[in-house]
């Protein structure tokens, strides 16, 4: 992903865009709107980002990195998987929700596959996610809470094929049950080689 400082001016870009995405979806979203009601002109925006897009995927990389705080909070006061996994699987569950500001973005962005720097954007996301998920196993690993034996690579990449199905599957199955936070809390946890027990799980 872009590696760009977040200021002042780049945080409220990011908020109206997100305010305006969940109010008139990605496609209908410009970068003209962004500004005018920013109070910023078109230009001040490019300052940041080349083109929508760009900044689309910078709202995907700072959920990955709010997530990741949070789960390095969690592990800081839990003393086994279940405080940690439980972060995880509420960021998961809002994450996938179909009004999801995160979900809007990523399925825009899957239809906008064929252009090359859109292509870009998803295969860095992807990786980012994928190495931010394989990093939290290592310190669960290092913790004792997970099975030293998990390849943490390649369960990291089935959690990001969980997830990226979980987003697809809410838009597609719409009216039908949403799969819970139980529900995914207990498919990380059998991932990761644990067995949910009754008090176990994201509350």
């Amino acid at each position: 992903m872009q590696d760009k400082s977040m200021n002042a001016s780049l945080k409220l870009l990011l908020d109206i865009a997100k305010e305006m995405i969940v109010e008139k979806g990605c496609r209908a979203t410009t970068l003209q709107d962004i500004a005018d009601r920013g109070g910023l002109t078109k230009g001040a925006i490019y300052h940041y980002v080349k083109s929508k897009d760009e900044l689309f995927a910078m709202i995907l990389e700072e959920g990955l990195k709010d997530t990741n705080e949070l789960f390095f909070e969690s592990v800081a006061q839990a003393s086994g998987v279940e405080g940690p996994l439980g972060t995880i699987s509420k960021r998961l569950r809002s994450a996938v929700a179909v009004d999801s500001v995160i979900s809007l973005i990523f399925i825009y962005l899957l239809s906008q596959k064929d252009k090359p720097e859109v292509a870009s954007i998803l295969k860095r996301y992807h990786e980012t996610a994928v190495q931010t998920s394989a990093r939290w196993i290592e310190v669960g690993q290092q913790h004792g809470v997970i099975p030293a034996h998990i390849d943490a690579q390649k369960v990291a990449r089935m959690l990001a094929v969980f997830k990226n199905g979980l987003q697809v599957q809410h838009i597609l199955s719409e009216g039908e049950a949403a799969i819970d936070e139980r529900e995914i809390f207990e498919f990380m946890l059998h991932a990761l080689g644990g067995n949910p027990k009754p008090e176990d799980g994201a509350k």
